[in-house]
């Protein structure tokens, strides 16, 4: 068996066991049998409550509090050596503290499937050749020159770290600089990491070319046999740079010196199972701890970015806004509140429908943005067409359950249908088209246009020109294929509304990155809106999504919500609701606002101290895991409907 650091055999470890209950979120004591070689970060198999589970060994120790004889032995370990380290462990403890989650969870989405017979490859590898810091760093890119970027190239080459925000000019190409980053950080004898939100991405393309046959792109096979490969190869010391989505967070890099997240806003990031951590703030994490320079890329940052650089964590890069209000898309508002009887019926607007004609006579492009694939559920006025709004927090509104009945799914709100507060009228219809029938209408008033309705990732776009691409959020990309490296002629956005009125927390700015990723494909952009006014709306006319923020935060700061505070989402079985609320209103600060339930059993907590929360959390999900209630912790919820 493995020694301990005075050099005495290890006679017991310490063990987390891959168990479901919040309570058992801890490590226990195991013996460890003559002849046994283990050491931290092996897996094992341990018998726990009459079965055999697997674990992690988490620290070597010698006698544990209770007697050795009454410990019970471990029962097996498992292949591929150690699977992590004390700076690895670091990092998951940290985003199992920080999502409400159990380290045996993190593990799970940290830590590959084994397969058996990439170990048998492995065991044929070489030892990696040493690497060394070349005599000095490459000349920087001329593109670095209108962002002040003096600091990060420092960061990069050195070994000071930090962390950085850049929003690049339309125009330029943001794979470009990540290259010239991952160059110096390369030169520099360190590795790399770059996040993307989806496989088309071409940011990550010129890093990989650099690192050869030391990279590993993980966006496009990320099959069990090939995440275990690159597992064991980064664990090894084969690999300089990793590149892939938001799983390639805990990818294993020696010596990390640089981590990267293109479009750090993309709810792609956020992870379905629990604990849900969002890979940004990892990523950011990860390079804080391991002294690595970090760099979020976005034309919008998020709410948690905006927050870290009110706070002095984040660097921003941004050119200076003579240099962005030149490179911009023009940018036309179509006022849609017009009252007069008929002006409003019509998909599109007259000045909207001459621009797309002219468009396809002329042979070009036009993309169309819809708000979503169906129907859709927000509601809107029959009479003046204005989004319904919830009477508490301001967002989008619902059918409820019962006839005559509203619900928002943002804070939990249910009551009886209302008046609108404009018009006075009772009736409600959806707010917007969806992408099938935009799709169909074009069709038919440009029969000369090859109209592709795209829903969907990689979903086929138009082959021919003329040519109209209704599109839906799921088919935006960085790099559209089907334009073929060209651009676009016009971006239409026909309902505006509708995307700022999605019944989640933070429609408007996810909007408004929708809105300036499609603005980039085209030099001139139509936005039909009711609001003309709207925050968004007025950020992507002025090209000024700083200025977004900067309007936004005030109102955010009187509902509590982020960048202002923090927000927590629990979900628990709807006849459970109530006393899951009731628990949390007398367990967690103060401060803290609870609302709920709602009709689906979610409880929304707004936090102002989210460390305080949290740790008044954990003893409320010890209890209702003893108790095998089943509540899902959310911190930082996301939307990605």
């Amino acid at each position: 068996m493995d020694p301990q650091p005075d050099g005495t055999a290890a006679r017991s470890v310490q063990v987390a066991v891959e168990v479901g209950p919040a309570h058992l979120d801890r490590p226990f004591d195991y013996a460890v049998p003559d002849g046994m070689t283990i050491e931290v970060g092996s897996a094992v198999q341990v018998p726990f409550a009459g079965r055999r589970r697997r674990g992690w060994v988490l620290a070597l120790g010698g006698d544990p509090p209770t007697d050795l004889s009454r410990v019970r032995p471990i029962a097996a370990v498992g292949g591929g050596g150690a699977w992590f380290d004390a700076a690895d462990l670091r990092l998951y403890r940290w985003v199992a503290e920080r999502y409400a989650g159990s380290l045996a969870d993190v593990l799970r989405h940290a830590l590959p499937p084994r397969v058996a017979r990439v170990e048998h490859e492995a065991a044929g590898w070489r030892p990696p050749p040493p690497r060394e810091a070349a005599d000095r760093p490459p000349c920087p890119s001329p593109a670095w020159r209108p962002y002040g970027a003096s600091a990060l190239l420092r960061a990069v080459t050195g070994q000071t770290g930090g962390a950085f925000s850049l929003r690049a000019l339309p125009g330029d190409d943001d794979a470009a600089l990540v290259g010239d980053l991952v160059a110096r950080c390369l030169a520099a004898g360190r590795s790399a990491l770059l996040l993307v939100p989806d496989p088309s991405s071409a940011v990550a393309q010129s890093a990989l070319a650099l690192a050869g046959p030391d990279g590993v792109d993980l966006r496009r096979d990320d099959s069990p046999p090939a995440r275990y490969r690159a597992f064991l190869r980064g664990r090894r010391g084969h690999l300089r740079v990793v590149a892939g989505e938001r799983s390639a967070v805990f990818a294993p890099l020696p010596d990390l010196g640089l981590v990267v997240v293109a479009d750090e806003a993309n709810p792609a990031y956020k992870e379905r199972r629990s604990p849900r951590h969002h890979a940004r703030d990892v990523a950011l994490a990860r390079a804080r701890m391991a002294g690595a320079t970090a760099v979020l890329l976005g034309d919008l940052a998020s709410a948690p970015a905006w927050r870290h650089r009110a706070a002095g964590h984040l660097t921003p890069l941004v050119a200076d806004r003579a240099a962005e209000r030149e490179r911009a898309p023009h940018v036309e508002v179509v006022d849609r509140s017009d009252p007069r009887p008929g002006a409003r019926r019509a998909r599109f607007s007259d000045a909207t429908a001459r621009a797309m004609s002219e468009v396809v006579r002329g042979g070009g492009a036009v993309v169309v943005l819809a708000a979503r694939t169906g129907q859709g559920t927000a509601l809107a006025c029959r009479g003046c067409g204005r989004r319904v709004p919830c009477p508490v927090c301001a967002g989008s509104v619902r059918d409820g359950e019962a006839e005559g009945a509203w619900r928002c799914p943002a804070c939990g709100w249910d009551g009886p249908a209302g008046a609108c507060p404009v018009c006075g009228q009772t009736a409600t219809a959806p707010l917007a088209a969806g992408a099938g029938r935009l799709a169909q209408e074009l069709a038919r008033s440009h029969p000369a246009a090859d109209v592709v309705r795209m829903e969907g990732f990689d979903a086929p776009g138009p082959r021919g020109r003329p040519a109209i691409a209704v599109m839906t959020r799921g088919s935006v990309v960085a790099d559209p294929g089907w334009l073929g490296g060209r651009r676009a002629d016009l971006v239409v956005i026909p309902d505006a509304d509708a995307m700022l009125g999605r019944p989640t927390l933070d429609a408007g700015e996810d909007a408004l990155r929708l809105w300036l990723a499609v603005a980039r494909w085209a030099p001139r952009v139509l936005v039909q809106t009711r609001e003309p006014n709207h925050p968004a709306v007025q950020a992507l006319v002025r090209w000024d999504p700083d200025g977004f923020w900067r309007r936004e935060s005030e109102r955010r700061a009187e509902l509590r919500y982020p960048p202002a505070g923090w927000l927590v989402r629990l979900v628990a079985p709807a006849t459970e609701a109530g006393a899951v609320a009731a628990e949390l209103r007398a367990g967690l600060p103060p401060t803290d606002e609870v609302l709920g339930p709602g009709p689906d059993g979610a409880v929304l907590v707004k936090s102002a101290d989210l460390r305080g929360t949290l740790g008044a959390l954990t003893p409320l999900r010890h209890a209702w895991g003893y108790a095998d209630r089943r509540v899902r912790v959310d911190v930082d919820p996301v939307t990605t409907e």
